[in-house]
């Protein structure tokens, strides 16, 4: 019975459309890996965090912006390369979301965004406030129109020698009217 289920509910949702966009409002938890350059002198680490996304309606064409993001990541015990000292961090940004309209439960979508990073305990390149920008894209399955599974990978730069890589993996919660 629970195998005849799943099958029903598999097939539901790969030949069912989902609007990714029906609520206006959505939060989202993630998890995932931050992974360095060799040029960086923090090892890789993984990290969680939350998104808000804030859905705009009245895009004049497929080629504007559909999404406002604000996020929050954590990246807790993060080990020197060169040493035992370990810092943590806490990153604020925002991002623009591009997504690409399927007539399936799979809609990626592209992000460009910014923000500030702190660190707890920074050793030399590092000060206690940085500065980034990141570029990336994603893909979110629709289980339900209000949750979503989502995938995000973007690439992250804080500097010459400060460039990292974070791929997250989340469950979105969609709200509102």
């Amino acid at each position: 019975m629970k195998k005849i289920v799943l099958s029903a509910f598999l097939a539901v949702s790969v030949f069912k459309a989902a609007d990714h966009n029906m609520y206006p409002n959505s939060l989202i938890a993630v998890y995932g890996r931050n992974m360095t350059a060799d040029s960086n002198i923090l090892e890789s680490t993984n990290i969680h965090g939350f998104r808000y996304n804030q859905n705009i309606y009245d895009a004049p064409n497929g080629f504007s912006i559909d999404s406002y993001q604000i996020s929050m990541d954590f990246g807790s015990n993060i080990g020197y390369k060169d040493s035992d000292d370990t810092t943590s961090y806490l990153r604020l940004g925002g991002n623009l979301l591009w997504y690409m309209d399927t007539q399936s439960n799979l809609t990626p979508f592209m992000l460009l965004g910014a923000g500030f990073s702190y660190y707890t305990d920074p050793k030399d390149p590092y000060d206690k406030l940085a500065i980034y920008t990141n570029a990336g894209g994603g893909v979110e399955l629709q289980i339900r129109n209000d949750i979503a599974l989502v995938t995000e990978a973007k690439y992250m730069y804080e500097g010459p020698d400060r460039k990292a890589v974070n791929t997250n993996v989340g469950l979105k919660f969609s709200f509102g009217n």
